[in-house]
């Protein structure tokens, strides 16, 4: 009897026992998959840290670049809604997909075209990333040859020059731009920076990580767009480049060379210098109203006004408050004078586009040809 009340406590402790080491080894355990569980949550915090500084690193390195996928996304929407202000239709070109302006494929042709910016012979390449040995690396590159007016087309090409964004722009229609060995100062195809504001700050806001405005309003603003579009009737309208600079003509009648000088939306008569022809936008309703007002009560401000139109390949500049007649033309030939290509710059008028004079680059030039009529002078009419 007494050794059977003896195996009751043994047992009891046995058991007891038993339930000790089972709740030391649970308590262990958790504290094992505690330690893992917090070990597992440090590692992925730090992987999210290591993954939100590297996309940060990323963003932060794609502003500071020159140039990038994104900046140039930004340009392209910024592009359509400027376009619209301006009423004209751009498409963006680049590798593959070479422009056709007046025949001239960019970029595949910047190492044979002769450029030059403000009459200095530059050098072009396509760049990605805004960076390379040219004078202009060219990032974008913009024209609306599908849609323009003959004889009215642009071409943009937005580029880095010593790092810093510079839009330029060329309407040059002709001449001769093909790099060769036989190259004349006036020959090449000539850019200047744009004098469009919008478009300029535009550019640079972009390639600073910056959002586009136009006239001070985010580039999305509808609104303002439709208003900066009423606000173009009396923009400017700008000469080609091509025609731009100052030409001679002999004139027999007071037997001597005169000129006229071209800049900007400006033409200067050296016989009335204080006369200037302006050149600025019009509307067609604006032009229904001008036609049927005679000009002495029209805005004396804008007398020597005028606009461009564009006829039978020529540059028609009619007079802002003219109802009839048919105004100025100007048109820029090549002509092949002492074996080498000279632009010449014809001016004419009358309904049947009548030559008047022939302009050149030189006094000395407009003296030599004063009587000198060209093979292909009928072809001008």
């Amino acid at each position: 009897m007494k050794k059977g009340f003896l195996l009751v406590p043994l047992l009891t402790s046995a058991v007891l026992l038993g339930g000790c080491g089972n709740s030391q080894v649970s308590h262990s355990t958790h504290q094992n998959n505690a330690v893992k569980t917090n070990k597992i949550a440090d590692q992925n915090n730090q992987k999210n840290q290591s993954s939100a500084t590297t996309a940060t690193a990323t963003n932060d390195q794609q502003e500071q670049s020159l140039w990038n996928q994104s900046k140039n996304q930004k340009l392209a929407s910024f592009m359509q809604k400027w376009g619209a202000t301006m009423n004209q239709q751009y498409k963006s070109y680049g590798p593959g997909n070479n422009t056709n302006f007046y025949g001239i494929a960019f970029p595949q042709q910047f190492d044979q075209t002769l450029l030059k910016v403000n009459n200095q012979t530059v050098s072009m390449k396509w760049s990605n990333d805004g960076t390379g040995n040219a004078d202009y690396n060219v990032v974008a590159i913009y024209c609306d040859s599908d849609t323009a007016q003959s004889m009215n087309k642009h071409l943009y090409l937005f580029t880095f020059h010593n790092g810093d964004p510079v839009v330029l722009i060329t309407q040059q229609t002709n001449g001769n731009v093909t790099k060769s060995a036989n190259n004349g100062p006036d020959d090449g195809l000539h850019f200047k920076e744009t004098a469009n504001q919008d478009l300029n700050n535009g550019f640079k806001a972009i390639a600073n990580g910056k959002t586009p405005t136009l006239n001070g309003q985010k580039a999305g603003n509808n609104a303002r767009q439709n208003s900066s579009s009423s606000n173009q009737l009396d923009a400017p309208d700008n000469f080609p480049a091509n025609m731009q600079g100052t030409w001679y003509t002999y004139d027999k009648t007071d037997n001597k060379v005169t000129s006229i000088t071209i800049s900007g939306n400006k033409l200067i008569d050296s016989a009335a210098p204080n006369d200037a022809t302006e050149v600025h936008k019009i509307t067609d309703s604006e032009k229904q109203t001008n036609e049927s007002l005679n000009p002495s009560t029209g805005d004396r401000n804008k007398q020597n006004w005028a606009y461009f139109r564009h006829i039978n390949g020529w540059l028609n500049v009619y007079g802002w408050y003219q109802s009839a007649g048919a105004g100025e033309y100007y048109k820029v030939m090549t002509e092949n004078i002492n074996g080498k290509d000279v632009p010449v710059l014809a001016a004419a008028s009358g309904a049947g586009i009548w030559l008047d004079n022939n302009y050149y680059r030189s006094q000395n030039l407009a003296q030599q040809q004063q009587d000198t009529t060209y093979n292909d002078e009928s072809s001008r009419e």
